[in-house]
């Protein structure tokens, strides 16, 4: 006699050991490529561009704030002329 949950319990169980083992090897392969050199150095090209960005904007903020000073500081010459 044959039972069918009997194989739906085998199966799951299989399934869940199968599931199991491939996501520890993928953790496992995934933890080999991430300390690799090639992926080091694209983490450090992407920091390198933020730090970049971060420091094009603060010039562009004090460019604007010493034209801002420089028009103060003409206008009054103009007055005078």
């Amino acid at each position: 006699m044959e039972n069918p949950s009997f194989y739906l319990w085998i199966g799951l169980a299989l399934g869940a050991v199968v599931g199991a083992i491939a996501a520890v090897l993928y953790a496992k392969i995934r933890g080999v490529f991430a300390k690799s050199e090639v992926s080091q150095l694209r983490q450090e090209n992407r920091t390198l561009k933020q730090r970049l960005e971060k420091k094009d904007k603060h010039i562009q903020e004090m460019m604007y704030h010493t034209e801002k000073i420089a028009a103060g500081l003409a206008e009054p010459k103009q007055q005078e002329d």
